[in-house]
């Protein structure tokens, strides 16, 4: 019952005739007929859980022990009675003529027999009454403080209806409808790049914390075990769950099975069936199969299960049923040999369709009290504020050997990696080798063996350490990307490809990558959660046991693409890089490199730019570039050059897939050429450090304008715009000349 669920006062609005004598084969005699709402009332009563009876008609029979059962009972004049027997059953068994009034009504309960309490003369003066009685029924022990205060959403609830849409086959981000529901429209989501198809996260509503579930779209195996895993986490926390359900069922076909969906899913099933804190379910779409077990349909018992319009609720979607139906009797008629026609096909699909519709509308549902009402989806936050306001009148109980409970196959999980990665040959311990650290050894609860998030060496899915691996995996990776960029930058030297590499190849650029992959929740190691550089240490280590073809692709697939973020100017900074560029063009047979300044502008501002161009035999502009101050300018259009020397510019074409992986990079690896070869002995090729790197000092700059601009042109406060509008002080007539482009040769 509800009422015993969330601890809330039960209030009945009673007139019973008692049995329906002519069904009382139907009504009496078994365990959940009429007498169990005796036991109920009973039951409840012990579990101190108040209960109110409001007589507003004629309650004969068993009718009559409602109100006497209750804690606190009222009475209509006029209308409201209460007895055992009637009038007519008073009459044969004694004789005794007497109205209804004089038998059981109000003057006799509340003034002789005491079995009502209040007396009221009408209906609506009997429901005042019953609203001051509730008023008086206090606090329940336990129950959740809610916030006076609280942020509404962000966004309104109105645009909810251009988000979802009556059309189930337009397909909608959850995380729109959760931002028009939240408090401050703030969503701290759970595992967002890992089983992306369901949306799971932690929210305030009406300042009450609560864990969302949504749907994206159906649920693999990777969903189903991220959801297990969040309703782990609410479970421990003694935070209602929220289950937004748009769902067609779980994912389907040969690599579904293969990856253990059918394991996975009985995983978030039975998580959702054995959570014990309190569970509201809203359908916002489709609610279709066992997605709808896994969503916590009604059979699952959520405290309260509410449905949008647009909602649709059936064993599978009109269409589906229909196709099924359709090629069972086609096939049959193949195997008798005779056609199935078109018009045979249509009249078979066309009642079905129209069934599943009208069974599966939530007006069907709901009068079949399937939920707990169809509501406005601009009232959803509001309803879901009074249906946690009713859940949480009792403390949350613990969920019954919640730590215990191991939500996760792990070699299913690896089994599904392999094909991930493109390696399904890979053996799965080759695999978990490569994802266990030395670390995971050290940890105290290995010998207990770990459940949850952090995968236990109890798996039988094989044992070691990733450490020679990392090394090894390093070498091949470090090597066919070095091949990759020998093939598409042919005319960099070797030093500016290395640059490349290590940048593409670092702890914080593999573990984003792995991350992607759903490395950091298979990996095995001490920290949790893991560290940058275990996940990129584990990933290097796959390298080294899937294969050179395999490293080769998944290199091309999911590294290389990462060039798009590298700033190729900044990778390899060099300390001198204009006499890097001297002497490769020197070398190239120019007789003169010199920079000059093309134009400035701020000089005698806080923040003064400077653009110039390096310039090749006094004609060709070979590199141009800003900078705040005249050294940085010079520099960077230096590197400039050197890039567009080597190649390397804003339309530079590097290949990806298919096209890039049948390029045989053996023949790249050979390294290409070094700038020691070619620049003079004396020339500096050192790095310039990252600390040193930053081109705004801001006290140095402040000082110079203090020191430099400011005995010029005063204090700036008093010469703001002014200059742009005045003519002939001294100050203005110097501002104009320091800030007037000039053309000279920068020695």
């Amino acid at each position: 019952l509800p009422f015993r669920e969330n601890g809330l006062p039960c209030i009945y609005l009673v007139d019973s005739g008692g049995a329906n004598l002519p069904r009382q084969a139907d009504i009496f005699a078994d365990r959940e007929h009429f007498g169990r709402i005796f036991y109920n009332q009973a039951t409840l009563s012990g579990q101190g859980i108040p209960q109110l009876a409001v007589v507003m008609g004629s309650c004969t029979a068993g009718g009559a022990y409602v109100p006497a059962m209750s804690d606190q009972a009222i009475i209509v004049k006029g209308n409201g009675t209460v007895f055992l027997g009637g009038p007519p059953l008073v009459k044969a068994a004694t004789g005794e003529e007497i109205t209804a009034e004089e038998l059981g009504g109000a003057d006799l309960h509340c003034a002789e027999s005491g079995v009502t309490d209040y007396y009221a003369h009408s209906d609506a003066h009997a429901l005042h009454l019953a609203r001051n009685a509730v008023a008086g029924m206090g606090r329940s022990t336990g129950a959740a403080n809610f916030a006076d205060h609280f942020e509404e959403p962000l966004y309104p609830a109105d645009e909810l209806f251009g988000i979802v849409g009556a059309n189930l086959k337009k397909t909608f981000d959850v995380r729109e409808v959760i931002a028009r529901i939240v408090d401050g429209s703030r969503f701290d989501e759970f595992k967002e790049r890992y089983g992306e198809t369901l949306v799971t996260g932690f929210a305030n509503i009406y300042g009450q914390p609560v864990g969302i579930l949504g749907n994206n779209g159906v649920l693999f195996s990777e969903s189903a075990m991220k959801g297990a895993h969040f309703i782990e986490l609410c479970c421990q926390r003694k935070i209602p769950l929220l289950f937004l359900q748009n769902i067609t069922g779980f994912m389907v076909g040969r690599d579904a099975e293969a990856g253990g969906i059918a394991k996975h899913g009985a995983k978030m099933v039975t998580a959702v069936a054995c959570a014990s804190v309190p569970k509201l379910t809203v359908l916002i779409g489709g609610s279709y199969g066992a997605g709808n077990y896994g969503m916590c349909g009604r059979a699952y018992s959520p405290r309260f299960l509410f449905m949008w319009p647009n909602a649709r609720i059936s064993v599978m979607g009109g269409e589906q049923a229909a196709n099924v139906l359709c090629t069972v009797q086609q096939d049959k008629r193949k195997r008798e040999g005779s056609q199935w026609t078109k018009e045979e096909d249509e009249a078979l699909r066309r009642p079905v369709e129209e069934k599943f519709e009208k069974e599966g509308h939530p007006y069907f549902a709901s009068a079949r009290l399937w939920d707990d009402g169809v509501i406005d989806p601009r009232d959803t936050r509001k309803v879901l504020g009074l249906a946690l306001q009713a859940t949480l009148q009792r403390p949350i109980p613990d969920t019954n050997e919640t730590k215990s409970v191991d939500f996760r196959n792990y070699g299913a999980e690896i089994y599904a990696f392999g094909h991930r990665i493109g390696a399904p040959e890979v053996q799965p311990e080759e695999l978990v080798k490569a994802l266990t650290t030395e670390s995971f050894y050290t940890r105290a609860d290995v010998e207990e063996g770990a459940s949850g998030s952090a995968p236990s060496h109890l798996a039988d899915v094989g044992k070691g350490s990733n450490a020679e691996l990392v090394e090894k995996g390093r070498t091949v990776l470090s090597g066919m990307l070095m091949s990759y960029l020998r093939c598409h930058l042919p005319l960099a030297p070797e030093e500016y490809i290395q640059a490349v590499a290590e940048q593409l190849t670092s702890d914080e650029q593999l573990a984003n990558i792995a991350k992607h992959l759903g490395v950091d929740v298979l990996i095995r190691c001490a920290d949790y959660p893991p560290s940058t550089a275990s996940i990129a240490n584990a990933f290097r280590a796959l390298f080294a046991v899937i294969g050179e073809e395999r490293a080769k692709v998944l290199v091309i697939d999911v590294i290389v693409p990462q060039l798009i973020d590298v700033d190729f100017i900044d990778v390899f900074p060099l300390r001198q890089p204009l006499a890097v560029l001297t002497d490769l063009l020197t070398r190239d047979g120019a007789k003169e490199v010199e920079p000059r300044i093309l134009r400035s502008a701020g000089t005698v501002s806080a923040q003064p730019v400077y653009v110039v161009g390096i310039y090749k035999d006094k004609s060709e502009l070979v590199g141009q570039s800003a900078g705040e101050t005249l050294e940085i300018a010079v520099d960077m259009s230096a590197r400039e050059g050197l890039l567009r020397l080597w190649g390397i510019t804003a339309d530079r074409v590097f290949f990806f897939g298919k096209k890039a992986a049948e390029e045989p990079l053996e023949k790249y690896s050979k390294q290409t050429y070094s700038l020691k070869d070619r620049c003079k002995p004396g020339t500096d090729l050192s790095l310039e450090p990252v600390t040193d790197a930053d081109p705004l000092n801001l006290i140095e700059v402040a000082m110079r304008y203090r020191d430099r601009v400011e005995a010029v042109v005063g204090k700036s406060y008093t010469k703001r715009l002014r200059h742009k509008f005045s003519r002939g002080s001294l100050a203005k007539r110097s501002f104009r000349y320091l800030v007037k482009p000039k053309v000279y040769t920068v020695s």
